[in-house]
Formats: structure tokens, sequence, C-alpha cells
């Protein structure tokens, strides 16, 4: 739809006009699997309950940014769909997928807008594969609420090194990754039911994503000790 520096240029020309919503929508989007998410997905991710509230923000988010650049999505049927501003869309068995366009993310990314925002791995959830244009696996996910000042506690406790495999990326990729780490409850979120007082301490650990995603590998999740043991059982082989 829009350039990298087009994306950059709207963004920022139209940010007094842009609500909390709006970034939140952003992102919890750029953080989703594939950077693609349903309304219902996106709603419950930024704390609503109907998916109607996300529809309008997000139609609205695309027709301030249109038409600050003067360049509208196309009709059809004589509608303009302003969600075209922001992502692709797909149907599939899951929903309407809004899929980011990768100019939108890379824009986000330059403005600092999702600047440690935490990629989302599915957690102990129903998972509904399907394809988009026979060429992108999608995964759908069930969203879990976290709370940051539990996450930012476990981070002053532990620091930014994978508790798993001692990876750290400010480390490894320089000053843009510092302090860039996943937050994994070592009880899943969807095994608990409704609200628990989560102990930043005792219930959180600071993992990669690699390790994130071992973790998450299979159901019920691996303990953090079972990867640590895998690893060192892989170390010792080579």
């Amino acid at each position: 739809m829009f350039s990298v520096e087009e994306y950059k240029l709207g963004l920022h020309s139209i940010r007094r006009r842009m609500n909390p919503k709006h970034y939140e929508m952003l992102q919890a989007q750029y953080a989703a699997p594939n950077r693609t998410v349903t309304a219902p997905q996106l709603a419950k991710a930024i704390g609503y309950s109907s998916f109607s509230p996300v529809n309008l923000h997000y139609g609205k988010l695309g027709r301030l940014l249109a038409e600050e650049l003067g360049k509208f999505p196309k009709r059809y049927n004589g509608v303009i769909y302003w969600f075209f501003a922001l992502s692709s869309g797909a149907h599939s068995k899951s929903g309407y997928l809004w899929t980011m366009r990768p100019e939108l993310a890379t824009a986000l990314e330059e403005l600092g807008i999702v600047k440690n925002v935490e990629s989302r791995l599915p957690e102990e959830i129903d998972v509904a594969e399907v394809f988009v244009e026979g060429v992108a696996r999608q995964i759908t996910v069930n969203a879990y609420e976290r709370n940051p000042e539990a996450r930012s506690r476990c981070i002053a406790h532990y620091g930014t090194r994978c508790f798993v495999c001692s990876f750290e990326f400010g480390a490894s990729y320089g000053e843009m990754l510092e302090g860039y780490i996943h937050v994994h409850h070592l009880q899943p979120l969807s095994e608990i039911d409704g609200e628990y007082e989560v102990d930043p301490i005792a219930d959180l650990r600071p993992v990669c994503p690699n390790c994130h995603a071992v973790i998450h590998s299979r159901r019920p999740s691996l303990s953090v000790d079972e990867v640590k043991a895998m690893l060192a059982q892989a170390e010792e082989a080579n």
C-alpha cells in the first residue's frame, strides 16, 4: 500500500490524532505469529470483550493514514475497506485474517513503536492451520492476559540472559537488541482457571525465543530443567 518511508511520514504526522488503543493494536499485531490476527484475537489482546471497537479503531487508523498520505485503498462493491491501508486480508476457517504489511512493520521498527515488543508464542493452544494464497502457514492462538509489571520485575531479578541456554541478545546483536527477551510462565496461563496472583520471581523466567519454542513444542510443556538437560545431552553428544 505504502512504502516504508511513507508509513513513517504518515504515522509521524498523525501521531497526535492516534489514541493509545491504536498503538496497542499495532504492537499486538506486530507481535502475533506472522503478524496475522483476526479482529476477535486483536480485541482480546488489547482488553476488549467485543471485536466491534477493534474494527472501528483499526479502520479509523487506516483512514487517518490514507487521508494523510493522499492514497486510498481500492473500493470493493463501492466500499472502501480502510484496514487495507494497514494489512492485507484473507478469509480462513478461523475468521477474516489481517496480515500486517511488511512495510508498515519496518516503519514501526524504525520509529521505535514496537521496540522490545515480545513475540507471543503459542501456549497450550488449539492450533488451526490455514493457507493464505496457498503459501503462508498461519497459526491461530488464544490470547492470555499478561501483567507487564510482573514481566518487568522478573527481568529486574533475573536479568535478560536466557535462563535455559544463557543466550543474551545484546551481547550477540548489539545495542539495538539490548534487553530483548521473552518471559516464560512456569505454569502455562491456559492451565489456570481464572485469575491468579503472579509471583514474578517464583513463577516467571526469562528465556530466549528458541528455548521458549522448545518448551512449548509439546503438550504438556517441557520444563525449564528438561530443556536444560536436552542442551547438556546435545553438547555431550557433540
